[in-house]
């Protein structure tokens, strides 16, 4: 298939021009080459290479900064998801948009299949809530995946500042009354080309199963990085005082990856151990 990829210079985008470039056409955009806010210019690059497939990987991801410049939230998450799910829609090309489990409010213990009413608590997850009704709207072939506490290794994120703090000797003290489902980028890469494959649509949540909290996270971090001796505090969310609530529960399961055939995604600690393996071997060679 021919494969467009937006946000291509992100930690998702690098890896899913990766994995998808290993059995397809793929065309990876970065933001200075695509500027999906840009609505000429999406329909220009759509009509010039008339793919089968976008990801759309570009987004405003900074879920503090989002909830003070609301304006650029809207126009990066609503607006740009708008115009490019609209454009698709016109020229028949599957989109396949990548949300968050910020679309939800983090009451529910026990965590969300793609069954439950989104109800999102900052401005981050309401953009993204609205870029997902957008695709739903105007492109009748769509994906929409949600996903969860995203790391690789490309970029910054949190694991890369575990490990830059750990290296400065710590100490660290991090959240412990947050929980999610840690998702290595490679792996999730691997599961959307499985899902662009089956030609499949509608909503999935597409993240690592099992659930940990940011503490116990950045504890497994620097265990497999080697880093014992360094002293790790768990806080509450309150004491950061950060501008953007974050919901106390965005545990992600799927009850609609199983009826298509596929395996869920493994254990958040497998992708974790996968990752310093990746990187290991990068450093290699």
């Amino acid at each position: 298939m021919n494969i467009l990829v937006t946000g291509a210079g992100g930690q998702l985008g690098r890896d899913v021009v990766r994995v998808l470039g290993e059995q397809h056409e793929v065309k990876g955009y970065t933001r200075a080459q695509w500027d999906v806010t840009d609505e000429a210019i999406t329909w220009k690059i759509l009509t010039n290479t008339r793919p089968d497939v976008v990801v759309h990987c570009a987004a405003h991801t900074d879920v503090d900064r989002s909830q003070t410049d609301t304006a650029e939230a809207h126009r990066v998450n609503g607006r740009a998801t708008r115009q490019l799910a609209s454009a698709c829609g016109i020229l028949g090309v599957r989109l396949v948009y990548i949300s968050t489990d910020y679309v939800f409010d983090g009451k529910k213990e026990d965590g969300y299949t793609e069954l439950d009413r989104p109800r999102p608590i900052n401005v981050y997850g309401r953009t993204k809530r609205l870029g997902e009704r957008w695709v739903q709207r105007c492109c009748p072939q769509h994906m929409i995946l949600r996903t969860s506490w995203l790391y690789g290794t490309h970029g910054r994120n949190f694991l890369s500042a575990v490990l830059s703090q750990a290296k400065q000797g710590g100490p660290l003290h991090v959240v412990n009354d947050q929980r999610g489902c840690p998702t290595y980028t490679r792996h999730l890469a691997q599961m959307i080309d499985r899902l662009i494959r089956l030609q499949a649509q509608g909503t999935f949540h597409t993240a690592h199963t099992g659930s940990c909290t940011w503490y116990q996270f950045a504890a497994a971090i620097l265990q497999h990085a080697g880093y014992t001796d360094i002293d790790l505090q768990p806080i509450s969310t309150a004491a950061l005082d950060r501008p953007a609530p974050r919901p106390a529960v965005s545990v992600l399961h799927s009850v609609r990856i199983p009826k298509l055939g596929l395996s869920p995604m493994p254990d958040w600690r497998e992708g974790l151990a996968a990752y310093f393996r990746d990187r290991q071997e990068g450093e290699e060679t």
